[in-house]
């Protein structure tokens, strides 16, 4: 008897006679994993089954307390989540890594992130080596990095620090523009986190010299700074000239940044200078948006300055 069958006929989560069908499959799958004749396919399908059936034993689960109810779960979600990772662990030892193999298990690790931490946990030696040939295999592998960076960033911050470096800047055989400008901005978040405001700013000055420039890693930037106490107003102008320079052309939001930073804590008269460079700087499709958030960014300063208001009687 598998640990699933009290569960499963206790909350009619299938039908007995499909459950058998099921439990007939698992025994006939596991000999044909052992004979080493099982296709690609075969496995690729009984591991959708394990999937459906775990997201429906959570579903379930989840339901039941929501009414109050208690729940016996026979431990249905462990073992459920243990045969799922040893089938792709299986499909990553019989067959290549593939975006078909790859999708479905991404899908599965975000949508069960206990399940994910536990078994990452016993298997990582095999997992870190997945995610190396996934990384190569997938057209977008963002899903993987997150998965794996999220899991190790407090277990092994030294790690996670490889990984940052490596989705930032590449590695003799990979490199992803859209990855690299993804991570710089989470980077920076983590380095602060774990290394404090001096390590960041020298990893900050760092970053800001790939290629192509990354608008969001200065506007982190900027908000970290903001955050210190007694920050220099020059610092975070300094910041926000570089990215208007550099990004500015395609983003009309870094201009009102900067102009409602001014306007807000700076120099509002300089939002002329500010305003005169960007409309020589952005593409001339984006003017009109750079015209309506700049009305509607002065209409929120003029209402915020009538509020101020102080009317004193005679």
């Amino acid at each position: 008897m598998f640990p699933d069958q009290l569960f499963v006929k206790t909350y009619g989560i299938m039908k007995c006679d499909e459950y058998d069908f099921l439990n007939f499959e698992r025994l006939s799958v596991n000999k044909k994993i052992t004979n080493k004749v099982i296709t690609k396919r075969e496995l690729m399908s009984h591991i959708k089954v394990e999937l459906t059936l775990l997201i429906r034993c959570k579903r379930k689960i989840k339901d039941e307390l929501e009414k109050n109810h208690k729940v016996e779960d026979f431990n249905v979600i462990k073992f459920l989540c243990d045969q799922v990772f040893v089938m792709f662990h299986k499909m990553h030892e019989l067959f290549s890594v593939e975006e078909d193999i790859l999708s479905p298990f991404i899908k599965f690790c975000q949508e069960d992130v206990d399940g994910f931490d536990m078994q990452l946990s016993d298997h990582r030696d095999k997992l870190f080596n997945a995610f190396t040939k996934g990384v190569l295999a997938l057209k977008d592998s963002l899903p993987l990095w997150k998965i794996l960076i999220r899991h190790l960033r407090y277990k092994s911050p030294e790690v996670v620090e490889v990984l940052f470096k490596e989705a930032t800047k590449g590695t003799k055989y990979f490199y992803d523009e859209n990855i690299s400008l993804a991570f710089r901005p989470r980077y920076l978040e983590w380095c602060l986190e774990f290394k404090g405001i001096d390590a960041t700013r020298e990893l900050f000055n760092d970053l800001k010299t790939l290629k192509p420039a990354c608008h969001r890693l200065y506007l982190v930037m900027i908000a970290i700074e903001r955050e210190e106490p007694n920050y220099e107003f020059d610092t975070i102008r300094k910041l926000f000239e570089e990215v208007t320079t550099l990004c500015g052309r395609d983003n009309v939001g870094v201009w009102i940044d900067y102009m409602r930073f001014e306007q807000e804590n700076g120099n509002k008269r300089l939002n002329h200078k500010i305003i005169y460079n960007a409309v020589f700087k952005v593409k001339r499709e984006l003017l009109g948006t750079l015209y309506e958030q700049h009305h509607s960014l002065e209409k929120e300063f003029w209402t915020a300055l009538g509020k101020e208001v102080i009317v004193i009687d005679d």
